[in-house]
């Protein structure tokens, strides 16, 4: 989904690369304190910077009305550093943690494997939502005061699986206030930590299977450094 005024979009193999992910941020979510490990390249977005407020809070408002809630948003640290300074234009590269609000509250002391899977066969059932997706983005756009645009979007769906989380993928293409047609990979990561399902996203400019090859290498990694960061 892509808010024009907001300048970015967001809705919704090869071998892995090992990557360690260095940077973190605990959250508390549903009275869990959960470590958050950033992806490589990015840095965390900061409410205490009146920039990264702003997307923040574009971000946070379009997953309010999808029923989630932001728990952490980080961007590609040299776009963050740009956009800080005052640069406009769309924000290609970033990544969110969030949980459905529904589930906030509850913690599960069911085995972990098994919740993991159930969440995979339930992406395996979800069907294509693009009325969904187009209604979040106007009402958001709505209470942002902005215009919403979403040319189409397409689920790819579950691209992959493994002890660490539930991988899947969408397309979503938009037409964005800077005059530029962009399509955006978003790559989906379903897990359960301490209790909790957490679902993350990483967000990259579509630019071929290259692009769904490098998002799902940084979502296992990424998968994997959470399954370790909260053991």
């Amino acid at each position: 989904m892509f808010l024009r005024a907001a300048g970015f979009a967001t809705i919704v193999l090869v071998g892995l690369q090992t990557l360690t992910h260095a940077a973190e941020v605990t959250r508390p979510v549903g009275g869990v304190q959960i470590n958050f490990p950033i992806l490589n390249g990015h840095c965390l977005a900061e409410d205490s910077n009146a920039r990264d407020a702003i997307f923040i809070k574009r971000t946070a408002t379009i997953l309010r009305h999808g029923t989630s809630r932001l728990i952490v948003l980080s961007m590609d640290c040299k776009r963050q550093r740009t956009w800080r300074n005052g640069v406009a234009g769309p924000i290609l590269d970033y990544s969110t943690y969030t949980v459905l609000e529904a589930n906030e509250t509850s913690t599960s002391d069911g085995e972990k494997a098994a919740r993991r899977k159930a969440l995979c066969d339930g992406s395996r059932r979800v069907g294509d939502s693009t009325e969904r997706v187009q209604a979040i983005a106007a009402n958001a756009a709505k209470e942002l005061n902005t215009k919403a645009a979403i040319d189409a979007t397409k689920r790819i769906g579950v691209i992959g699986e493994d002890e660490h989380a539930c991988y899947s993928a969408s397309l979503v293409s938009v037409h964005t206030s800077y005059g530029r047609n962009i399509t955006m990979l978003v790559l989906h990561i379903s897990t359960v930590v301490r209790g909790k399902p957490i679902f993350s996203a990483i967000y990259h400019e579509y630019k071929g299977l290259e692009t769904t090859q490098r998002s799902l290498e940084e979502a296992k990694s990424l998968a994997a450094a959470f399954d370790a960061r909260n053991p």
